[in-house]
């Protein structure tokens, strides 16, 4: 079966996929230092250890708002176990079980 391949537009579809989809594997330039780092992440707390969720009081909307503009988002690495930045506008590609999904680039 042949993995579909799909254009993602702006930060805050490539953070509704990460969200809905549970776990994906991205691929991204660290802004840091340039190397290449490919990660699995999520944004289902049902993965989360309680120790690492955010304050109670974060506001969702702000949260988007701010994301869409800096285009950092902020997912939780599963391997390294802590919450990690990723710069939208460097990733490759998002993939989950059955998709890979591409940045558009520009």
């Amino acid at each position: 079966m042949a993995v579909d391949s799909t254009i993602i537009d702006n930060a805050i579809e490539f953070w509704n996929i990460i969200r809905d989809e549970k776990v994906v594997t991205v691929k991204f330039e660290k802004k840091s230092d340039g190397s290449t780092r490919i990660m699995k992440c999520t944004l289902d707390f049902t993965l989360i250890p309680k120790k690492d969720y955010p304050d109670k009081n974060i506001n969702i909307p702000k949260i988007l708002k701010l994301m869409q503009k800096s285009k950092i988002i902020h997912v939780y690495d599963l391997e390294k176990k802590g919450w990690r930045s990723v710069p939208f506008d460097k990733v490759e590609y998002l993939k989950t079980v059955d998709k890979t999904y591409k940045i558009k680039a520009g």
